[in-house]
């Protein structure tokens, strides 16, 4: 049942909202504004929000049409770096307005994830493995694997707030399905002096205070399901209690 506890992170980006514009590249297509505009003018906007990159890096051209969008690597050191998604909002003859939304790639998140876990904890984390990146928005989630000590744990990071490029998200711990039911049949079998043949629970358990599951028990003929309650998460602990379904 150990897991490392939640840690709150802000990648280290501006909160400010980023628009630009450029001219057309031809006058008988729409407008587009060139990687080498759109990188220079991220990089200036960043620096007068106090948040100098080290580099900035987009992968296409950003054509002037409203909804079309682009990724660009922002590197603000060697170990933060963010990849913003930067999508047209309204075209005007030859001047093109965009929003700049923050996201993290699956390579970027893996990163995060390994320094901060290191740095909250004070042990080595060896290798961080996500399903996915991170996009900007409150309650997105991701899914990553964690190994540390030779042991690898489950952590869901999830985003608790984006302001224009800050974007702040937790490191919940999390008991796997198996885990939590081999937990259930422990304390079962603790409480009445036999160990109950099965349980099989509907998913994983959040490490978050107040998350609930379901698991049916069998025992012999009998079948029971169960409603567990995380009541709280400490350091790298999550307490749960149980009780019959209603």
């Amino acid at each position: 049942m150990r897991r490392t506890g939640a840690v709150l992170a802000a990648m280290a980006v501006t909160g400010v909202t980023l628009t630009g514009c450029s001219f057309s590249i031809g006058s008988s297509g729409p407008p587009v504004v060139a990687k080498a505009d759109l990188q220079k003018d991220i990089s200036d906007r960043l620096e007068k929000a106090g948040q100098k990159p080290k580099s900035v890096e987009c992968k296409d051209d950003l054509k002037g049409e409203v909804g079309k969008s682009v990724t660009c690597e922002v590197a603000l050191t060697d170990t933060n770096a963010f990849e913003p998604v930067v999508t047209v909002t309204k075209v005007d003859g030859s001047t093109v307005s965009y929003d700049m939304t923050p996201a993290v790639s699956k390579e970027q998140l893996e990163k995060a994830v390994r320094r901060l876990l290191s740095e909250s904890s004070g042990t080595t984390v060896d290798s961080v493995t996500c399903e996915s990146g991170l996009e900007g928005k409150k309650g997105a989630e991701a899914q990553c694997d964690v190994t540390a000590g030779g042991v690898t744990l489950k952590r869901t990071v999830d985003v608790t707030k984006v302001d224009g490029l800050l974007m702040n998200f937790t490191v919940i711990p999390v008991l796997t399905k198996t885990q939590v039911e081999s937990s259930l049949l422990d304390q079962l079998e603790s409480q009445l002096g036999q160990r109950p043949d099965s349980a099989d629970c509907t998913t994983d358990l959040q490490g978050t205070p107040g998350t609930t599951i379901d698991c049916t028990v069998v025992a012999g003929a009998e079948t029971q399901v169960f409603t567990l309650t995380v009541n709280s998460v400490d350091g790298d602990k999550i307490d749960f209690n149980y009780a019959p379904k209603a």
